[in-house]
């Protein structure tokens, strides 16, 4: 419930991310079990670093934002690339050179 909350508030930066950073997503938004650290996955077209920066950049905006939920502890954010999706390209990279016949 709180992630959702979370991700619902800091969508719209999310999409004032620069151009440089492509397509822009929250993948997931993981919540400590007491509430004071919220982790947002972050994946981006073409830098996702760029658009960690940005995100970093704009904390106390955000962090305001989320003191609209009116919660008795607003969590800290942090930011991480999500990088499942290069592991799985990755992986399904490696299983087909696993086809390919030995000459």
């Amino acid at each position: 419930m709180l992630a959702s909350l979370i991700r619902d508030s800091i969508a719209p930066f999310v999409r004032e991310c620069p151009p440089a950073c492509g397509v822009v997503s929250i993948t997931e938004v993981m919540v400590s079990d007491d509430l004071r650290i919220a982790t947002v996955f972050v994946s981006a077209l073409f830098d996702t670093d760029a658009a960690i920066a940005f995100l970093e950049e704009h904390r106390g905006q955000l962090h305001s934002s989320l003191a609209r939920l009116q919660r008795k502890h607003i969590p800290e954010l942090r930011f991480v690339a999500d990088k499942r999706g290069e592991k799985g390209r990755r992986i399904e990279a490696l299983l087909d050179d696993e086809d390919e016949p030995v000459t």
